[in-house]
Parts: structure tokens; C-alpha cells; sequence
């Protein structure tokens, strides 16, 4: 074997230290991305499963704010139609009272 300094030595120890802590560091890495990637897709899971409740929780709302809108339109109308069918029996009631007024000046006393 070569003769080897004590610097030479101290330096082949240190490499081999070092090269033992990055090989266990690296396994821990790939443990720990390989976890990651275990959680994401948990992850992914829960929020498929949280965007169908939420799906299916918003079906009926939507539904009852159709009927809300719906009832609101059906009101709206029924309004208007009752206003306008007191105008027409207010202008027929106003166009007999105008007839009946003619036929008395026409009527020979």
C-alpha cells in the first residue's frame, strides 16, 4: 500500500462520511416524495369527493331559486293582468256613462 499523509487520510475520511450522509439523505428524499405523492392524490380524491357534494347540494337551491324567480314572474303577471282588467272595466263603464250621456242629448224632450 502507498504511504498516505495524515491530511490524505483525513480528506479520504471525510469524503467517505459525506458520500455515506448524501446516499441516506437521498434515500430519505425519495421517501418523502413518494409520500407526497401518496398525499396528493388523497388529496385529489377529497376534493372530487367534495365537488360532488357540492354538486349535489346545489341541484335543489338552484331548484328552489327557480321556483322563487318563477312564483316571483307568475305574480308579476297576475298583477298586470288584474290592473289591466280593472282599466278595461273602468273603460267600459266609461264608454257606457259616455253613450248613455249622447243618447240624452239626442233624445227629443
Amino acid at each position: 500500500m502507498l504511504p498516505m499523509d495524515t491530511t490524505q487520510i483525513v480528506l479520504l475520511s471525510v469524503i467517505i462520511v459525506l458520500t455515506i450522509f448524501l446516499v441516506v439523505i437521498g434515500f430519505q428524499v425519495f421517501f418523502v416524495l413518494k409520500d407526497l405523492r401518496k398525499t396528493l392524490f388523497r388529496l385529489n380524491r377529497l376534493f372530487d369527493n367534495a365537488d360532488d357534494l357540492v354538486g349535489q347540494v346545489k341541484k335543489p337551491i338552484e331548484s328552489a331559486g327557480n321556483i322563487f324567480t318563477a312564483m316571483t314572474a307568475g305574480v308579476g303577471i297576475a298583477h298586470l293582468l288584474k290592473r289591466g282588467s280593472s282599466s278595461s272595466a273602468k273603460a267600459s263603464t266609461d264608454a257606457k256613462a259616455m253613450a248613455d250621456k249622447s243618447e240624452d242629448k239626442k233624445v227629443p224632450k
